[in-house]
C-alpha cells in the first residue's frame, strides 16, 4: 500500500474516531478505494490497515456483510 493511502486511511480514521466510536472497515475501505482508484486487489490490504488503525484509536471494528465484500476472506 502506498503513503498516499495509508495517510488517507490514517485521517479517515481520526476523523471518523471523532464521530462515532465504531468504524465499519469495509465501508471505509471502499471510501478510500474509490478515492484513489486503487484495484479491487488492495481492498482487504486498505481493511486491514482500517481495523488495525481503528483499534488502536480505541473504536470498535464492524466488519459488515460478507457477500457485500466479495474480495474478502
Amino acid at each position: 500500500m502506498s503513503d498516499a493511502i495509508q495517510r488517507k486511511v490514517e485521517l479517515a480514521i481520526r476523523s471518523k474516531a471523532g464521530l462515532s466510536l465504531v468504524v465499519d472497515v469495509y465501508a471505509t475501505a471502499q471510501e478510500i478505494q474509490r478515492e484513489h482508484a486503487v484495484d479491487d486487489a488492495d481492498l482487504d490490504a486498505i481493511a486491514a490497515t482500517v481495523a488495525r488503525l481503528a483499534a488502536q484509536c480505541g473504536c470498535a471494528v464492524e466488519l459488515g456483510h460478507q457477500e457485500d465484500h466479495p474480495h474478502s476472506g
